[in-house]
């Protein structure tokens, strides 16, 4: 303890002071120079609260005499920065002259007591190389007698952490304090808030993200035209902080102050940001703008600093996302009501509008609510629907029970439910006539959403009057329809028969007398010259019959094929088809017609056909070959004129393009829209689709251009000449194009008039994926029978002429011929007598030849056998016995009902024996048929089936 009475007058006392680095400091002040006076001068309590200050731990300064000499201690020189050493020896006012506290000094003086003085005001020391902003809190204690102080000891603590952190905290609490979730509210919120803190936020930037435009949405300390304002741009351009921007991407990022922050009103402090941070507002993962600030120019960017970015950061990147996401929210609330508005309104005005009527019906027959469509469909008004059941009363009496168990059942809760009943209200249909009224009712339980217990019915009725009407309607037309074209098939059954049995009689005669000419002069070696020419004059006469029989046949043939194409009855069926087979067979018929006219002709299969490895292809045989008749006929009779006459056949295949097969000027008939393409119908199967291609060239007379687009039409042909110098009904060529289409494919001519013409189609086939058996594998399993045998045929025709003439004629042809007159005389003579086939007409009195075959076929299905009275063993009976159809009735159900009947064969009438005898042959095992030529060049077998 220093003891100011024994000093006095002496610096013996400063050796007790501490022996540190600022001790020495002390002793070396200049004091004799200042207010104080030499140290020993200086009175005992200055010198002991001087020791007491250097002594002193905490920060603290003594204020001495009336001028208030600075003597402070070393913790003290940090707070006093830059005023130290200057202020040891100073007066309050020379250190701190910025700065009033004589208010604290005079209070204690005049208290007596200390006073503790917490500092609001910050202090801008110089230290650590920079102004810092800093606080502080203190205590001014008098010393010396009470209200006379000599001096006041101020002990200091820094409190600037405290006051940043208080500063920080509360512009945080201000930020999270949204007033409106809206994205423009909060980005005014943001921007006002910051503003509030000037020395921490000395510069900021906010900028919203869409779509990759970046637009500025305000800013502080950035005057106008400033190059950093960047109002709206691509956030790939170079502009302002943009680059720095894409440089930070979603993570926040620390920039030095450059010159590109020169000229910018720095908000607090006026002096430049230490740092500028760029920080990403994020909405979840999406980059939704950037927030760019200045930080605090008087503070260190310590952790404290950082902290503080980071809480601004993560504060509005949240408020901004709760904005954003609040705004998509209200949006779609917004819409959503828009959406359930407008529904409604579509709702009510559809439900106003509608051709429905619809009711809500109470449980006790109220009605609660309905349209006014409803009340019109009724027939009656809302103010007659008042009355309780007062729903029933529009229906007609004889339907009310079905309204009335239609209630009862909804009421039970039964499920949606529909009926038709009629009304009292009279509909007038188109035709004039007045019923009553028709509607449809769909109604169903309404029920309560959380008990599902039935609260109501609610209904909607349909007026249904037109359909019933239209229904009746078309039945009766349907019903008109279904007898016009039984009476237009019974009329064609009439003409087919009426037409095809003299038809065939005068086919048979003609035969006949061809054949007794010829087998008289191969019999007879010399006959006289007159008779010769009688004899050639009869057989050129019976040759005219036959080509003029055949002439008409063909015109019967194209007037049913049309007919059949008109009623829709034509049908195609598929089989598998050997191309080369089928074409050989068509040659062969016209083969002796050929070389009887001189012509030469060739037949040449394309080597597309071995390419694409054609072997077998699903096609109606039938109707491919009726269009290559078609057309080789007309090629035969245009070329028998010519001084060379020549028919070139030629055939191949295509999978793609079939049109490639033929000359590019090739003239395509024109499709018809009536025809559709059968070969996608499951009896084709899968198989690739081949188009299977013909054509016939000749050397006829050729087409004027005019002509060739004529030439397909219905009841067409070249030119009026035409007709009568070559015949024909100008139906040919139409059928088949008709034809053509019907199976996918084409018909056209390339002709130059005077040189010829190539006629050609195509039709669409399919492979044929499992190669069907052959004839040979599926020939009859009978045990072969060696020797000749006269074939026994058993003829049942009512017609007295057709049975003279085929009689003979078979006779004549080997074969033993028994003759009934209808169906039950066969049955008779079947039980008499052993036949190898039986020829049965269909049309015959007493009883029918699909009876009569019904009868044949139960009789073998039940195992009983004919009488066998046959001498010899190889006329033995097969398990069944052949049985050919033949008849003038030939649309394809009428085909279908005799091989129903039991008909292995149907003969179309008329026919030549020579036909017969070959498809007799076909049925029968081969040496059975060993004595049964085959049909010669002429015999044309076209009746088959």
């Amino acid at each position: 303890m220093l003891s100011g009475d024994d000093d006095t007058g002496s610096d013996d006392w400063l050796d007790t002071l501490p022996q540190t680095e600022h001790g020495r400091f002390f002793r070396q002040t200049d004091w004799a120079g200042s207010r104080l006076g030499p140290t020993a001068t200086w009175n005992p309590t200055l010198r002991l609260f001087t020791g007491f200050v250097l002594a002193d731990s905490r920060p603290a300064c003594m204020w001495w005499g009336p001028d208030r000499i600075a003597i402070y201690n070393e913790t003290y020189k940090t707070l006093a920065a830059g005023l130290h050493p200057a202020l040891m020896g100073a007066t309050f006012e020379e250190g701190y002259p910025k700065l009033d506290v004589r208010s604290y000094f005079e209070q204690a003086r005049t208290s007596g007591a200390g006073v503790d003085v917490l500092s609001g005001a910050c202090l801008v020391l110089e230290r650590n190389g920079f102004p810092e902003e800093t606080f502080f809190s203190a205590s001014v204690v008098p010393i010396g007698p009470v209200y006379r102080p000599e001096g006041f000891y101020n002990t200091a603590s820094e409190v600037t952490s405290q006051k940043l952190v208080d500063r920080r905290t509360s512009m945080l609490n201000a930020l999270a304090s949204v007033p409106a979730q809206t994205v423009h509210a909060v980005t005014a919120h943001i921007l006002a808030t910051l503003r509030t803190n000037p020395k921490d936020i000395p510069l900021a930037m906010l900028y919203h993200i869409s779509n990759d435009v970046v637009r500025l949405q305000g800013h502080i300390g950035l005057p106008a035209a400033h190059r950093l304002i960047v109002t709206e741009c691509s956030l790939d351009n170079r502009e302002g902080l943009l680059p720095d921007m894409r440089r930070a991407g979603h993570a926040a990022l620390i920039i030095d102050c450059d010159d590109r922050f020169d000229a910018v009103d720095w908000q607090g402090w006026g002096s430049p940001a230490a740092k500028i941070a760029i920080l990403p507002i994020m909405s979840g993962s999406l980059l939704v703008g950037y927030l760019v600030l200045g930080t605090n120019p008087y503070r260190p960017y310590d952790e404290g600093c950082q902290q503080f970015i980071r809480d601004v950061h993560r504060m509005v990147s949240s408020i901004v996302s709760s904005a954003i996401v609040s705004d998509n929210t209200k949006q779609r609330q917004d819409q959503l009501e828009a959406d359930l508005a407008f529904s409604d309104l579509k709702l009510r005005h559809l439900i106003n509008h509608a051709s429905v009527g619809m009711c809500h019906v109470s449980l006790e027959g109220d009605m609660l609510w309905a349209n006014d469509h409803y009340y019109a469909l009724a027939g009656s008004t809302a103010e007659a629907h008042k009355v309780r059941m007062s729903m029933f009363n529009p229906y007609l009496d004889e339907d009310r029970h079905i309204v009335l168990k239609l209630w009862e059942e909804l009421l039970a809760g039964v499920e949606p439910k529909t009926v038709e009943c009629r009304l009292k209200r009279l509909y007038t249909s188109p035709s004039g006539d007045s019923t009553p009224a028709e509607i449809q009712i769909l109604a169903f339980p309404y029920r309560d959403p959380a008990t599902l217990e039935v609260k109501g019915v609610m209904a909607c009725t349909t007026d249904i009057s037109r359909l019933k009407w239209a229904q009746t309607f078309q039945a009766r037309l349907a019903a008109e329809a279904r007898e016009a074209k039984r009476q237009q098939e019974a009329f064609i059954d009439v003409v087919s028969h009426e037409m095809r049995n003299p038809l065939s009689a005068i086919v048979h005669c003609a035969d006949s007398i061809v054949t007794a000419i010829e087998e008289c002069r191969v019999q007879l070696s010399r006959i006289p010259e007159p008779v010769v020419g009688a004899l050639d004059d009869n057989l050129q006469s019976a040759r005219i019959i036959m080509q003029c029989a055949d002439h008409q046949k063909r015109i019967i043939d194209d007037v049913l094929t049309l007919s059949k194409l008109d009623s829709m009855l034509l049908s195609i069926i598929p089989s598998a088809v050997k191309p080369t087979k089928l074409i050989g067979s068509i040659a062969d018929i016209f083969e002796a017609e050929l070389k009887s006219n001189h012509i030469h002709y060739s037949v040449n299969a394309d080597d597309s056909l071995t390419k694409l490895g054609i072997d077998y292809l699903l096609l109606d045989p039938s109707r491919v070959t009726q269009i290559f008749i078609n057309l080789l006929t007309n090629a035969i009779k245009f070329v028998k004129p010519s001084k060379k006459p020549f028919i070139s056949i030629k055939f191949g295949a295509r999978v793609s393009n079939p049109r490639a097969f033929f000359p590019e000027n090739m003239f395509w008939a024109n499709e018809s829209k009536k025809n559709g393409d059968v070969t996608s119908n499951p009896e084709w199967g899968s198989g690739e689709e081949v188009y299977l291609a013909f054509s016939v060239q000749d050397s006829g007379i050729g087409l004027k251009e005019h002509e060739i687009h004529q030439i397909f039409e219905r009841f067409k042909q070249a030119n009026v000449r035409t007709h009568v110098k070559y015949g024909g009904s100008g139906l040919g060529l139409f059928i088949s194009k008709e034809l053509t289409e019907k199976q996918g494919g084409e018909v056209g001519v390339s002709s130059v008039f005077g040189e010829g013409s190539t006629f050609g189609f195509y039709v669409k086939t399919r492979r044929v994926e499992r190669q069907p058996e052959s004839l040979e594998t599926m020939s009859n399993d009978n045990k072969s029978i060696s020797g000749t045998h006269q074939l026994q045929v058993l003829l049942v025709e009512d017609n007295l002429i057709n049975q003279q003439v085929l009689g003979k004629q078979l006779k004549r042809a080997g074969c033993v011929v028994e003759v009934a007159n209808h169906g039950l005389e066969a049955l008779n003579v079947l039980e008499q007598k052993t036949f190898d086939v039986v020829l049965m007409d269909l049309e015959m009195p007493v009883m029918n030849g699909l009876e009569a075959m019904r009868r044949i076929r139960k009789k073998e299905a039940t195992g009983e056998s004919w009488v066998d009275q046959s001498p010899d063993p190889c006329a033995r009976r097969p398990t069944r016995l052949p049985v050919i159809a033949v008849t003038a009735n030939v649309r394809q159900e009428q085909i279908d009902t005799a091989i129903a009947a039991g008909a292995d064969r149907v003969m179309q009438k008329p026919f030549k024996a020579a036909d017969l005898v070959y498809l007799i042959k076909s049925l029968l095992p081969s040496p059975a048929s060993n004595g049964v030529p085959k049909p010669g060049p002429n015999d044309t077998p076209n009746g088959f089936t």
